[in-house]
């Protein structure tokens, strides 16, 4: 096989990376190779895929994949987690000292804190704590085979560049989950950027586990392909569901931040930087009922990096717009460039618009840095409250040591809803557009695009407003003719 990693020996390899530790990884900052992001971000939800791609809304087990090898019933041994940490242990040791008042409870369920292993404790809400096991690796040449004894394929959601994503359903309990189907033989073996995303992101996952965290489930690689079997998102992007709704209210908007935020907390307790936060990386698990129902998730951890020997990061990547000033200007980073990301995303939310000027082509100095990064919030954004815009401040600070981190934030009045009008209504929903991912073929690299554009109009149509205000009335001087 030519494609990358399809020889035996590589595809051990690859599977071996991924079975070490979750705590563990190599520097996958990529440097100098990352000119160009295909479109690999996951599609799981319904992008309008033309009927050329789907023609069935479902279709047999195996699809248009060759059938499935004869059953080996030998037992897998491969994939089996490594021994867990009591992690089990700790949280019930931990709840016996809340509930004996030894200890005060932790606002995020103890997620924020739950160290590194192979299996988390979730919690029922009830105190009681269950061992979940991460994502399994399944390889070897009855890999495919194991992929058809758990699942069962139907129809196309999206196609990207190098991965399809199909609907699937778990056979043992009739859940739909969605398997994202890698391609090795669409990948260039020269493109090593490419792989390391999918690498990078079967790693991460498998190291996280929090209820605003899209959950991976398992991993199958056979000689040519990767099935990556992950949760559902049938809601859509968060800002597609705000735009159809019309209506937001900063409490609103508040309860949706809060949720997001107590992820990145999350996070970054683990040391792991997303460095790709944007809207379109904010899905919702179902169409929600209410504003009370709202499950949102983070998604595409492609460029997430573990931070593991120091607490610096160098490369530059990410989403224009979304950038923070030390990533723009070359410099190290550390994982405030997520609190940066997050502040960008709450303003657009907010106000529709961009928060600053879209030039990242352009490096300022030092001393045009500030000048750049001045905060200034669009006329139609007038009525948001003052508590709103001190956390805005606060995570749009060009200073990154003195920026609000995630836990910072958390603590904010306006996040935790104690400031957030449910009376002020924000115009932030007529502002922003659907996404148009999907349509008309566009892949996800597209709508990124698109959002971007609309957002720097906006942000421009914003300035032009606040120069109008300033602008002092021209008087004009009539001479008094004698009569």
């Amino acid at each position: 096989m030519g494609g990358i990693l399809s020889s035996g020996g590589r595809r051990d390899a690859f599977t071996n990376d991924l079975r070490a530790s979750t705590s563990t990884t190599t520097d996958d900052d990529y440097v100098g190779r990352r000119k160009k992001r295909p479109c690999l971000g996951f599609c799981p939800v319904p992008r309008g895929v033309p009927s050329t791609d789907a023609k069935t809304a479902s279709f047999p087990s195996h699809g248009s994949f060759p059938p499935p090898p004869p059953r080996d019933d030998d037992g897998d041994s491969f994939g089996t987690p490594i021994p867990d940490t009591p992690d089990s242990l700790r949280r019930m040791r931990d709840a016996a000292a809340v509930s004996s008042g030894e200890i005060s409870s932790s606002r995020y369920g103890g997620l924020e804190r739950e160290a590194s292993g192979c299996a988390a404790a979730i919690s029922d809400g009830s105190g009681a704590t269950e061992a979940v096991p991460y994502a399994e690796i399944h390889d070897g040449p009855d890999a495919e085979s194991r992929l058809y004894r758990k699942y069962e394929m139907c129809e196309v959601l999206g196609v990207g560049s190098t991965s399809t994503c199909h609907r699937c359903v778990e056979l043992d309990t009739g859940i739909s989950r969605a398997c994202k189907i890698v391609d090795k033989s669409e990948i260039d073996p020269s493109c090593h950027s490419v792989m390391d995303q999918f690498l990078t992101e079967i790693r991460t996952l498998r190291s996280l586990r929090h209820p605003n965290i899209i959950e991976l489930y398992d991993v199958y690689i056979t000689d040519d392909r990767i099935y990556i079997i992950m949760e559902l998102m049938s809601g859509g992007e968060l800002f597609d569901y705000v735009v159809q709704k019309g209506t937001l209210t900063e409490e609103e908007a508040s309860r949706i931040v809060r949720k997001v935020t107590s992820a990145l907390v999350y996070m970054h307790s683990k040391n792991v930087i997303h460095r790709d936060m944007k809207p379109e990386n904010l899905l919702l698990a179902h169409k929600p009922r209410s504003s009370h129902d709202i499950e949102v998730k983070i998604i595409d951890f492609g460029l997430s990096k573990i931070l593991t020997d120091s607490p610096i990061a160098s490369s530059f990547l990410g989403t224009r717009g979304y950038l923070a000033p030390e990533m723009i200007q070359r410099r190290d980073y550390t994982k405030s460039v997520d609190a940066w990301a997050l502040g960008v995303i709450i303003f657009v939310l907010l106000c529709g618009c961009l928060p600053f000027d879209d030039d990242c082509q352009l490096i300022p100095n030092s001393p045009d840095l500030r000048h750049k990064f001045t905060l200034r919030f669009p006329r139609w954004a007038k009525d948001l409250s003052p508590s709103a815009k001190d956390l805005l401040s606060r995570l749009l600070n060009i200073d990154s040591k003195s920026r609000y981190t995630a836990e910072q934030a958390m603590d904010h009045p306006w996040v935790r809803g104690e400031t957030a009008s449910s009376d002020s209504l924000l115009q932030s929903p007529g502002r922003l557009r659907p996404s148009p991912g999907g349509k008309n073929g566009k892949s996800s690299t597209d709508a990124t695009r698109a959002h971007v554009s609309q957002m720097v109009a906006n942000r421009a149509i914003a300035n032009a407003q606040i120069a109008a205000s300033y602008r002092s009335p021209i008087r004009q001087h009539v001479r008094k003719s004698s009569i």
